[in-house]
């Protein structure tokens, strides 16, 4: 799960531009990467943020993928079946409409994203929390111009043209999903409410702590997902700390190969007291910087 930045529109195509060219070329020389190894076996971890203007790109990573065996990612790209069963299955609550589930502040505060990502407050008021969140931060991506392929999309595709194994957390669309949909109530509204923070958040804030992490510098990134867990405990939970906590016993696997594996995943997996790095650790395994 990776932050959004947002603000009043009038001139932040021009400020995300600078500020995107900026992160670029922070990123050039040490995009961040660990790698975790045990008796032959390699695993490389590595993060990525929210899409920008350009795609993503990092020669010292992109050259490391034709050496693996194969590449995991968060989610994968293909579908067990037509998703729209599944949105009106888990995305929607006639008995509970999502205003009725919303305070005035939260009602102002999903007005106020709604109109910086031009999506009716209508169209969303038919979605439980989680798609109506969903539904926002795409269709930001889509107002800002944020086109560029991700680190996820990037290697993914190098994979796949070199006939390289590509595994998930979510092995299709539909187990994300439903994933998604179990969220208990107070899950599913904390989500929303993440999600407007980050909508409503100054960009220029955001893109600073996505550019200090770049560079090695965690303390924006993990302020955040310190404020995410205080303020979003139990959607924190599911969305951060199991997922999380699932990724060792994975990892031990991948340890086995013979060729070594490498990892991306959302740049706020990687940061604070309770990231991969330090679930690692606890099973004896250390993944260290390079």
């Amino acid at each position: 799960m990776s932050p959004t930045r947002r603000q009043a529109l009038a001139g932040l195509s021009a400020l995300s531009a600078s500020l995107a060219a900026g992160a670029q070329a922070a990123q050039a020389p040490d995009w961040p990467l660990w790698v975790i190894r045990s008796g032959a076996g390699t695993v490389y971890l590595t993060g990525e943020l929210p899409p920008e203007q350009s795609d993503w790109r990092d020669a010292r990573i992109e050259a490391l993928l034709p050496q693996c065996g194969a590449l995991w990612t968060e989610t994968g790209r293909a579908n067990r079946g037509p998703v729209g069963p599944l949105i009106v299955k888990y995305g929607f609550d006639a008995k509970t409409p999502l205003m009725s589930r919303l305070d005035a502040t939260d009602k102002d505060r999903l007005a106020k994203a709604a109109a910086l990502t031009h999506l009716p407050v209508e169209r969303l008021a038919q979605f439980r929390p989680w798609l109506a969140a969903q539904q926002l931060e795409d269709a930001y991506y889509r107002t800002m111009g944020l086109k560029g392929l991700s680190a996820n999309q990037v290697l993914t595709a190098a994979a796949e043209k070199a006939g390289i194994e590509v595994h998930s957390e979510f092995a299709a669309q539909d187990d994300f999903i439903a994933t998604f949909g179990a969220l208990s109530p107070e899950e599913d509204l904390q989500r929303l409410r993440a999600t407007l923070d980050d909508i409503l958040a100054p960009p220029e804030a955001v893109e600073r702590a996505n550019a200090e992490w770049v560079r090695g510098d965690e303390r924006r990134e993990a302020a955040e997902v310190a404020r995410m867990k205080r303020l979003y405990p139990e959607m924190s939970e599911v969305i951060l700390l199991e997922r999380n906590r699932a990724w060792p016993p994975r990892i031990k696997v991948m340890l086995q190969n013979p060729k070594p594996t490498l990892i991306v995943v959302g740049s706020y997996h990687l940061v604070g007291p309770d990231r991969i790095q330090a679930q690692l650790r606890a099973e004896q395994l250390s993944a260290k910087r390079i």
